[in-house]
């Protein structure tokens, strides 16, 4: 195997190592060092299945009929999630009407967890929903209500490293326009060990997040400051 900056230039597979896999996926990208290491070390320990911690179907957006302006209900979008936080200024908006029509399920309640399934570089972008007010997603976000996990510990998983990679593995379609499907998620696999320590490293992750967002926060203002003293001092 030949590599340049970690990815592979020549890769070997085999058809039985395929027929193992749910996907029966022959694409090169299976067959990565990354993916294979990761298997050898669950094949010694328990694991777990995602899908294990969502037993009810995941709830999709459908695409909305957007209106002009922000006097309707927000739609939280592809945009509108970056780095696990809800940039509201990205959402675009559906009318009052529109959004009593949709299905209670997808009128987004507090501790919901959001994930882009779709769009290329936008797949795998978890994000927590604890804003007030009525929210719906469009059709490129769904919505995850697991149980035996708070949805807090399942945003920072799917998150993670490891996270991350399961998204990588499981993507799949034309270029731009890439998907990872619902049963590829739900085959997502954890050690199990992970899921008795998530709990706590991830209200730990999360303190030091927000601490750390207070401060990047107070940095940008003396940031902003600066520069409107340096625009007085030479206009």
């Amino acid at each position: 195997m030949y590599e340049r900056k970690g990815f592979p230039i020549v890769n070997k597979g085999s058809l039985k190592k395929i027929a193992l896999t749910h996907s029966l996926r022959c694409d090169s990208k299976q067959f990565e060092a990354q993916f294979i290491e990761y298997q050898k070390m669950l094949d010694n320990e328990d694991f777990f299945y995602l899908g294990e911690l969502l037993p009810k179907p995941l709830i999709k957006g459908i695409q909305p009929f957007y209106i002009e302006g922000t006097e309707g209900v927000p739609v939280i979008n592809t945009l509108s999630i970056q780095q696990m936080r809800i940039n509201t200024e990205a959402c675009r908006y559906i009318s009052e009407e529109d959004f009593e029509s949709i299905s209670v399920n997808r009128k987004l309640k507090k501790n919901d967890v959001l994930l882009t399934l779709d769009g290329g570089t936008s797949i795998g972008k978890p994000v927590l929903f604890q804003l007030e007010g009525d929210y719906t997603v469009d059709s490129h976000v769904a919505i995850l209500r697991p149980v035996g996990i708070s949805s807090l510990a399942l945003v920072y998983l799917l998150a993670s490293p490891l996270g991350q990679m399961h998204f990588s593995k499981a993507e799949s379609g034309a270029s731009g326009q890439t998907s990872v499907t619902e049963e590829d998620l739900r085959r997502f696999k954890f050690p199990q060990k992970t899921l008795l320590k998530l709990e706590r490293a991830s209200e730990i992750l999360d303190t030091l997040q927000i601490r750390l967002q207070q401060e990047k926060a107070a940095i940008d203002k003396k940031i902003d400051t600066a520069w409107i003293d340096f625009i007085k001092k030479i206009t």
